[in-house]
């Protein structure tokens, strides 16, 4: 009697659990969309008035969109650039062997070691090779910072999925790239799709490397930065707004191209 009792208790408490755990993430983004329609000029909660004053200001102000613009193009880049490598990766990693098993742990690299050093370390290797404030030098340091997890997602696709349709297409004559093309990246194309996006938020959302190496040549969140340090106006709340409403519709539509491939293999 008392073991099911528990097993009753234990059925409630998972769910309110979960529901506490998810307001409190969503507790501050709850709280910043409201705040980018005040009407007072610094950050307020609650709101006081109601205005679309705030995104006027960003839409209407250079230095916002030009942040956002290089933002833009830096994670698209770094984003197709990691999306490519780590997915070759991911090819080399699945098959059996010492020395593969052996380089594996090198892609995990830039996730391991702290970021305050990963930037410190491009710093250094930017001013010897005179690319500080270089646009694409920025792109090549993002997508190593993503490549980690664009392996291991995609490592986690080709587990699951095998190689035996790879290897029939190969006996039946197909060169290694056209089953690659034809039969291995559908399969596994959704975990490319989510990686990519993932690599491309990882970039847009990236701080301490950009400060480091960036000089005047702001990205979104050095533009952030630099707001919440000296004016803190619900400029930031509404770039904020804008920013979790993009974050939600590209994993909207990421998650509907996975259920519509899971739906065609189904």
């Amino acid at each position: 009697m008392k073991r099911s009792l528990w097993e009753q208790s234990g059925r409630y408490l998972l769910p309110v659990y979960f529901v506490g755990v998810l307001l409190y993430l969503l507790l501050p983004l709850l709280l910043v969309i409201p705040m980018s329609i005040s009407e007072t000029r610094y950050l307020k909660f609650p709101p006081q008035g109601f205005t679309l004053r705030w995104y006027d200001e960003f839409f209407a102000s250079a230095s916002w969109i030009d942040a956002t613009l290089r933002s833009l193009l830096i994670a698209a880049a770094s984003a197709v650039l990691s999306t490519i490598v780590g997915t070759a990766a991911a090819l080399v990693l699945s098959r059996e062997g010492k020395a593969v098993r052996a380089v594996g742990p090198i892609f995990l690299g830039p996730q391991v070691v702290p970021v305050i050093i990963l930037a410190l370390g491009t710093l250094l290797v930017f001013s010897r090779f005179g690319l500080y404030g270089s646009l694409w030098g920025v792109v090549l340091v993002h997508a190593v910072l993503a490549l980690p997890f664009v392996t291991t997602t995609v490592s986690g696709a080709l587990r699951q999925t095998g190689d035996t349709l790879a290897r029939a297409a190969r006996v039946l004559g197909a060169r290694p790239h056209e089953a690659f093309w034809h039969v291995t990246l559908p399969t596994i194309r959704p975990a490319v799709i989510s990686a990519g996006v993932f690599a491309f938020f990882i970039s847009f959302d990236e701080l301490v490397i950009a400060l480091f190496v960036m000089g005047q040549n702001e990205t979104l969140p050095m533009r952030i930065w630099a707001d919440m340090r000296h004016d803190l106006t619900p400029v930031v709340a509404a770039v904020a707004t804008l920013l979790i409403a993009v974050t939600f519709a590209a994993v909207f539509i990421s998650d509907l191209i996975q259920r519509r491939a899971r739906r065609r293999a189904g």
